[in-house]
C-alpha cells in the first residue's frame, strides 16, 4: 500500500518506549529494536504497518491506511513524531 524509510541515529529502543507511551490508548505498537508492527485509529479510519530497523534507518510498510490519507502523510506525521520523542 505504502513504503517508505526515515533515518532516526538515535537509541532505538529509548525511541520505541517513548513512541509507545506517546501512542497510549490511540493505537499500538509491538515489536522490538529491529522490528515490529503498529496500528492505530483517525477520524477518516484505521491504519495498520510493519517496521523494520537496519542501522539508522527505519522502514516502514503502511499495510492498512484510510482512502482519505496519502502515505505521504503518513510519513510527515511519522516523522514528527520522531523529532517529539
Amino acid at each position: 500500500m505504502g513504503q517508505f524509510t526515515v533515518n532516526y541515529p538515535g537509541d532505538k529502543s529509548q525511541l520505541l518506549n517513548k513512541i509507545k507511551s506517546t501512542v497510549g490508548d490511540k493505537g499500538k505498537v509491538s515489536g522490538d529494536e529491529r522490528q515490529g508492527n503498529f496500528s492505530g485509529e483517525t477520524p477518516v479510519g484505521d491504519f495498520e504497518g510493519t517496521y523494520t530497523i537496519e542501522g539508522d534507518n527505519i522502514n516502514i510498510d503502511i499495510t492498512k491506511k484510510p482512502f482519505l490519507v496519502s502515505t505521504g502523510m503518513i510519513k510527515d506525521e511519522f516523522e514528527k513524531a520522531l523529532k517529539k520523542a
